[in-house]
């Protein structure tokens, strides 16, 4: 098998980047057309030499994640993410509300980056209310121990300590996380008075807990009630406008 220059790869890649076509570049460096194509978008993925911590089985695709971007999904996936088993990968499915463009397509960035070559589908349910976001990958599982079968409310809900060592340090994408599923802001109105209010809403009172763990850990006052959280004090407020952002 004949094997080019790295320089050539190099030379093949800058010519691409400028803007030449395939058919170009192969006749400026005298290669074959196949070639200056399979540079330009390769269809062979090196396999990871990484093993997964849990299952021990190897990772052929490297992940991604930023501990941020890990705690914010985490968040996603307590609030509107299903797990399911499917042959022999795992699939994660996100059900967004489709009013919410921004977050929708937010969602599918972070998981093409904290799953780097992996296909992120994107379809409509429920009348197109609905999107459900969704990628498939062997160790979901190992990622986030807390899937189960049943209703998350209906059994317990405990993060795992290298999670918990990963809230601690990044809760604010945590937070945004369970706010863009299962939270909402908006105005309350008392009497002559209006002022912007965060509420999340869960039925799992340990998934509320973690929430309000998070909401301990950057200063956030919160009133707790039975089933749900509301944010209303205004320097809280405005500590979650600036990290977490409106729903929008």
């Amino acid at each position: 098998m004949f094997v080019h220059r790295a320089e050539t790869k190099e030379a093949a890649l800058a010519l691409i980047r400028a803007g030449s076509n395939d058919c170009e570049v192969a006749r400026r460096l005298g290669v074959a057309r196949s070639t200056v194509r399979d540079w330009r978008a390769p269809r062979y993925i090196a396999k990871s030499a990484m093993t997964c911590p849990r299952c021990w089985r190897g990772v052929r695709r490297a992940f991604g994640f930023t501990e941020a971007d890990y705690t914010e999904l985490l968040g996603l996936y307590l609030g509107d993410g299903y797990i399911a088993r499917t042959g022999r990968s795992d699939r994660l499915r996100l059900f967004l509300d489709t009013r919410y463009a921004r977050i929708v397509d937010e969602a599918v960035a972070l998981l093409e980056r904290s799953f780097p070559g992996r296909p992120v589908g994107r379809v409509p349910a429920h009348g197109g209310t609905m999107t459900v976001v969704s990628l498939y990958c062997t160790h979901l599982r190992c990622l986030f121990p807390q899937h189960g079968p049943g209703k998350k409310h209906e059994r317990p809900i405990v993060l795992e300590r290298w999670q918990r060592m990963l809230l601690g340090r990044e809760p604010w994408p945590f937070l945004r996380g369970c706010i863009r599923s299962d939270g909402c802001v908006f105005v309350n109105r008392t009497g002559k008075y209006a002022y912007l209010s965060y509420d999340f809403k869960n039925r799992s009172a340990d998934i509320l807990g973690l929430f309000t763990d998070a909401c301990e850990l950057v200063g956030v006052e919160y009133r707790r009630y039975a089933g749900h959280v509301r944010i209303y004090r205004r320097a809280s407020v405005a500590l979650m406008q600036a990290e977490v952002g409106l729903k929008e």
